[in-house]
């Protein structure tokens, strides 16, 4: 479990998200926050990247660094579209689809980690 909050300033109160519905969370300068992405919704969490990062491998989560402020749950990764390095959650791709982009630096490490990580991923 993660402790989220439904809005930026965190008015709404904690709530406990299970990490396996998370899709990728994204550090949001502009609000100086972390967006937890799930299917349906998005929740904001503080604290750097990096130490949410620490946190949830150090938890046995399969995230993975796709660049400086991006992180995704390899687990949940269904789709890689090899042409634009983005990942995708579900099956049918669509252009209202969550997609997490991955940094050209970070791709072939990203690749093969998700290869080891999710064995049934579909390359596009």
């Amino acid at each position: 479990m993660v402790s989220v909050t439904s809005d930026p300033e965190g008015l709404s109160g904690y709530i406990d998200l299970h990490v396996n519905s998370i899709w990728f969370i994204s550090y949001k300068r502009a609000i100086d926050r972390l967006v937890v992405h799930t299917k349906t919704n998005n929740y904001y969490m503080t604290g750097p990247l990096k130490y949410c990062m620490n946190a949830l491998k150090k938890s046995g989560c399969n995230f993975v660094y796709a660049d400086r402020s991006n992180i995704f749950n390899a687990d949940n990764v269904v789709v890689i579209n090899t042409l634009f390095k983005e990942v995708y959650f579900e099956k049918e791709v669509t252009k209202k689809s969550k997609r997490c982009e991955i940094a050209h630096n970070r791709y072939d490490e990203a690749i093969s980690r998700l290869g080891a990580l999710n064995p049934n991923i579909i390359f596009s």
